[in-house]
């Protein structure tokens, strides 16, 4: 039996766990998603989501672009306030899009940093 060809469409639209014609080269995803980008305060936000995290959320609201801009959203919501409070806003209302409870050590933590000070 062939190997299935994987086309460059595929690769760059898919995970997939080998990449064809490279033998025991698996591709893993990356442990976290980072979303980068200044609010409309100009607070310039660097966020850190759980790679578990972000695919639920991708499942949840339709794909990847949406779970960014969902993500995006909730920080702008608050983006007048601290890094420190916008960051357990985001957790908050992720914990409730989930149904989980708040503050629990166990629920996956979105991380926010800052390049600028705020």
């Amino acid at each position: 039996m062939e190997p299935k060809t994987i086309s460059s469409h595929q690769l760059h639209h898919a995970l997939p766990d080998v990449i064809r014609g490279t033998p025991s080269a698996a591709v893993t995803p990356p442990d976290d998603v980072t979303l980068d980008f200044t609010t409309h305060a100009g607070n310039h936000l660097i966020l850190h989501i759980p790679r578990s995290l972000f695919d639920a959320l991708c499942i949840r609201l339709g794909n990847a672009y949406k779970a960014g801009c969902w993500v995006a959203a909730r920080c702008r919501e608050v983006d007048g306030l601290s890094q420190q409070s916008i960051e357990r806003y985001v957790n908050i209302m992720t914990c409730d899009k989930f149904g989980l409870e708040r503050g629990s050590s166990n629920n996956p933590h979105i991380t926010v940093s800052s390049s600028t000070a705020v």
